[in-house]
């Protein structure tokens, strides 16, 4: 694992396509922006689910990042990891508006993250891969293949036509992932 932290985070997520190594590496750089956004959109919506949209955003944004175009990672992945937040605070809250304003002043205030932060620094130390698959482990079939899906972009609507169940048994999928993954969460790992 050493070998891919002095990689970029363009290699790496070449790399993360067949290395779930280098995708935690990948992943563990990217914790603390996470983090920081989510943290700025708390009075929007609860943090850890913040959170879990956050990481499932970057999860999405590795395999689908394209390494030929003139588009840094870092750039491509903040994009991502705000566009899920804000998505989810919009079916959240069904009213976008206070959250939008506050990313827009984010934007318009240059107060975006940069992924070179001290945290991230500190936190690009720790193995992400190794909670990644605790989680999945946690995981059932079924909730595995509903996670699959949203993190493949499908809303739930699309998710629960795809597997032919109710929208609301996603719905109810989603909150035992994210109870499950909060429970991976407490157990110190990502309190840092």
């Amino acid at each position: 694992m050493a070998a891919f932290e002095t990689l970029s985070d363009e290699a790496l997520a070449a790399a993360a396509k067949t290395s779930v190594e280098a995708e935690g590496v990948l992943l563990s750089r990217y914790l603390g922006l996470i983090r920081f956004h989510a943290g700025r959109m708390a009075g929007c919506a609860d943090v850890d689910d913040l959170v879990q949209e956050g990481l499932i955003a970057l999860l999405r944004a590795i395999p689908q990042f394209d390494g030929t175009r003139e588009v840094k990672f870092s750039s491509y992945a903040q994009t991502c990891i705000l566009n899920r937040m804000r998505n989810f605070v919009q079916r959240e809250s069904r009213n976008a508006v206070p959250c939008d304003d506050l990313v827009q002043v984010m934007e318009e205030q240059g107060e975006l993250a940069d992924p070179d932060t001290p945290e991230s620094i500190l936190v690009e130390k720790e193995s992400y891969a190794q909670r990644r698959m605790q989680v999945m482990a946690m995981l059932s079939a079924r909730e595995w293949e509903i996670l699959q899906c949203v993190m493949d972009g499908a809303s739930y609507a699309e998710t629960a036509a795809r597997l032919g169940i109710a929208e609301k048994a996603v719905d109810n999928a989603m909150q035992r992932i994210r109870r499950k993954m909060r429970a991976v969460r407490s157990t110190d790992y990502f309190d840092q």
